[in-house]
């Protein structure tokens, strides 16, 4: 099948998640993959690849992966003013006009829809006017993510438009779904969708006492793992607070943070202010590939995450990596992710933030519990969270529902 699918952040940069993840499976799986983006990156990465992109015209980046060598797909940069304010508003013009000529002159089986604020009216209307099946794939409370507040209102009126328009959701939790269907969407055009994990790339082995090294670890130090990026409600702040009680405990134990984010020199700051910052590494962003490694070279996962409007609903996609490479985690507990992720039997210890660290110090005392909750992440991850198996059902869906969005159309 031909795919067109359309969201506003940048493909090439960010760090990776389902957004570059489930696209270049779908091309490994056999499908043509088309990607309109949006530069919102383009104040942050001035001297990178996308820094140079001046202009108004459409950049074509073909044979593009960001997540497996053997995927291959073709990323549609339309140009805009790089200016604040003006970057949304010209990229709302020229990503809206890209996916317009691309719908008339492509061949598209079906549109898959990530974001709407800057491209989802848009889109919506030229997949209209050329036939082609449109679907929202949900994997956040959109208007939350809206850095003004003053334009919630107007966001929450352009979310329950996009979602009752278009021909299918699939939210990737349960509580997304909830949101959903508060927007007066019918029931039969939701599926609930979870984020996976390839089993293949992630998956349990040694530790990569090299690899270590290079962060000045020891080989018999406890690590403790983050990744992904660092934002406010990370919580990572409130470990580094805690985190010389766990010292005491054990002193040798250390915080590898891969990524970044908006909240890392406040933490870089946080860690030299109480005295801790030999212990706190910030590994900064890492090659996909090079992700296994780093959660097989550590003795526990963390996702502190705070519980806002933002974090309430989401799966994030970090907690299968680490399930499936065997490692034990410790999470706060996120309403959205609960359902799929139920606990110890998942290999999951939920703990409050104000127990977190000491929760972590427990872990590290039981060594047959951290490999008994290794094994169940590693059985969960493999029976019920596969990236492949999860795209095939995606695929799936489409075909049904836009077979019958194009059936009502044409009667």
């Amino acid at each position: 099948m031909n795919f067109l699918i359309v969201h506003e952040v940048n493909y090439l940069e960010k760090i990776i998640y389902e957004f570059q993840i489930l696209p270049e499976i779908l091309s490994t799986l056999g499908h043509n993959i088309t990607i309109i983006d949006y530069d919102d990156s383009w104040n942050v990465f001035s001297n990178g690849s996308t820094g140079k992109d001046y202009g108004l015209r459409t950049r074509i980046r073909e044979n593009i992966h960001r997540a497996y060598p053997e995927a291959s797909v073709t990323v549609r940069r339309p140009g805009m003013i790089r200016l604040p304010a003006l970057s949304r508003i010209s990229g709302a013009a020229t990503d809206g006009l890209e996916a317009y000529r691309f719908l008339r002159n492509h061949p598209v089986d079906a549109v898959i829809l990530y974001g709407w604020p800057t491209v989802g009216i848009q889109t919506l209307l030229s997949a209209r006017k050329f036939n082609v099946p449109i679907v929202f794939r949900s994997i956040d409370v959109l208007h939350e993510l809206v850095p003004w507040r003053s334009l919630a209102a107007a966001t929450r009126i352009l979310e329950r438009h996009i979602y009752r328009k278009v021909d299918a959701v699939f939210p990737v939790t349960l509580h997304l779904k909830q949101h959903i269907l508060s927007y007066g969407v019918p029931e039969s055009r939701i599926r609930v969708l979870p984020s996976g994990v390839d089993t293949r790339m992630f998956s349990p082995g040694p530790r990569n006492i090299q690899l270590l090294q290079k962060w000045g670890i020891g080989a018999q130090d406890p690590v403790l793992l983050f990744m992904g990026t660092i934002y406010k409600f990370s919580g990572l702040d409130r470990v580094i607070a805690e985190f010389p009680s766990l010292l005491s405990g054990h002193p040798g134990a250390r915080l590898l943070i891969i990524g970044c984010g908006e909240d890392e020199d406040r933490l870089k700051e946080l860690s030299m202010k109480i005295g801790i910052a030999s212990h706190i590494i910030f590994g900064g962003l890492q090659p996909y590939s090079a992700l296994a490694d780093f959660i097989r070279s550590s003795d526990v996962c963390i996702n502190p995450f705070e519980l806002n409007g933002i974090t309430r609903n989401i799966l994030p996609t970090k907690l299968f990596q680490y399930l499936a490479c065997g490692r034990p985690v410790v999470a706060t507990k996120l309403p959205g992710t609960v359902p799929f992720l139920s606990g110890e039997e998942h290999g999951i210890v939920y703990c409050s933030l104000a127990r977190f660290v000491d929760c972590i110090g427990d872990l590290l005392d039981q060594s047959e519990r951290r490999e008994d909750l290794g094994v169940r992440g590693v059985e969960v991850t493999r029976a019920n969270y596969e990236w492949r198996r999860i795209a095939e059902t995606m695929v799936s869906w489409i075909a049904e529902f836009g077979g019958k969005s194009l059936n009502a159309r044409l009667q």
